[in-house]
């Protein structure tokens, strides 16, 4: 698999993938830090601020997978990672704006251009690959991205920790361009042809046709929704979880980069664990025991942060979580590959996507809400249990409607 980095193409490009991610994950941490600053112990602020992220993938990503296949991907990578760095130099002053506003403006516009870069990157692999080894390309992707993005979270948030937002921004700045010029010298083995210009009314129909695709199969519109469930889990468990590590370990971003750490860790095991003993297990008992271990570990994590106020434990939880979340979308996937024809893939994991952000915005919303008037223990409580039960619901009673037909 790593003999493909010996092609100096795909050598660029991938360390362009590695540049840009950190990029992302470091604005996360900058946005926790900021908030701690300016409304300490607030989930619902840190939630409001956290859902400007994943919005707008929500409106935007349905369209970014047309709209790539129709423009050069090299170039508009490149155009993507210079935009976001010059929007992320803007932020020192726009976190001085009154209100919030601008700020929010700004994170938007970033997550926004986020969400045309990353189909353009997936879709530039083939072109720089023989067709024997795309399965090789993607599975190194797929590794070294969440090895990276779990050592990356770390780094950004001692990063942060250590030398404040202002001068955090000029490196996340600086990563974004390194990007682009990484990915500058690529040279494709064949050019991508673009494909004439459609009616908007046509990619709405063609959006439409994939959210009725994604529903019209009993087995894949279970999956949605059980991602949606593990989403709104997530979402409310990290905002809720943020507060209580601040408050009770006393640090800004510095556990929470080592949570991060572990949880992608626990991911990155999780999916080869999946892969090595259980792919031919029953679906439904593979999603069950995921989120049966899902309950279990956030209960753990509150116990570890609560009752022994420990970082090392919470970091060890954290990664138990990931381990149990890993599979849970390998699953999905695999369910969407096997109900529908190939020419309708790429819409239905757009409108999977558009699953996941909304559950996502929803849940931090809800969660901020809720863990200011409960308290951030009794939500991850709660949270803790409907993962359980939906987990020992889904090993006693839908054994067979997720084994495929």
């Amino acid at each position: 698999m790593f003999r493909l980095l010996k092609e100096k193409n795909f050598r660029l490009l991938w360390l362009g993938q590695l540049c840009s991610p950190f990029g992302d994950r470091l604005i996360q941490m900058i946005l926790v830090a900021l908030v701690a600053t300016r409304s300490a112990g607030s989930t619902l602020s840190l939630a409001k601020v956290m859902a400007i992220t994943s919005l707008p993938a929500l409106l935007l990503n349905p369209f970014a997978g047309v709209y790539v296949d129709r423009w050069d991907r090299k170039n508009t990578m490149i155009a993507c990672d210079l935009i976001r760095a010059m929007g992320i130099v803007l932020f020192p002053w726009l976190i001085l704006s009154h209100g919030g506003v601008p700020l929010y403006l700004g994170v938007f516009v970033v997550f926004a251009v986020a969400t045309f870069f990353i189909p353009a990157r997936l879709a530039m692999i083939p072109d720089l690959v023989a067709s024997k080894d795309l399965a090789r390309a993607n599975a190194l992707f797929t590794s070294s991205g969440m090895a990276g993005s779990a050592v990356i979270l770390l780094a950004g948030a001692l990063l942060v920790e250590w030398v404040g937002v202002a001068k955090s921004c000029w490196v996340n700045a600086a990563s974004y361009v390194a990007s682009a010029l990484f990915i500058l010298p690529v040279v494709p083995n064949r050019r991508h042809r673009k494909k004439a210009a459609h009616s908007v009314g046509l990619i709405l129909r063609e959006i439409v046709e994939g959210i009725e695709e994604l529903w019209r199969r009993p087995t894949t519109r279970r999956a949605a929704g059980l991602v949606g469930l593990l989403t709104i889990g997530a979402g409310a468990s990290f905002v809720a979880g943020t507060v209580l590590v601040q408050r009770v370990l006393g640090t800004v971003t510095k556990d929470l980069g080592f949570l991060s750490l572990w949880s992608g860790v626990g991911m990155l095991f999780g999916a080869l664990a999946y892969g090595r003993w259980g792919t031919h297990r029953p679906r439904s008992f593979v999603l069950g025991l995921s989120f049966l271990g899902c309950g279990v570990s956030v209960w753990l994590f509150l116990w570890s942060v609560l009752g022994f106020k420990s970082g090392v434990a919470a970091s060890a939880a954290a990664g138990l979580l990931g381990f149990w979340i890993g599979p849970v979308g390998i699953v999905a996937n695999v369910l969407v590959h096997e109900g529908h024809p190939e020419r309708l893939h790429g819409r239905i994991f757009s409108s999977m996507g558009v699953v996941v952000n909304l559950s996502l915005i929803v849940s931090m919303l809800a969660g901020g809400w809720l863990a200011d008037r409960w308290g951030c223990a009794s939500l991850l409580l709660a949270v803790g249990g409907v993962f359980a039960s939906s987990g020992f619901l889904l090993l006693c009673y839908t054994k067979r409607r997720f084994t495929p037909s």
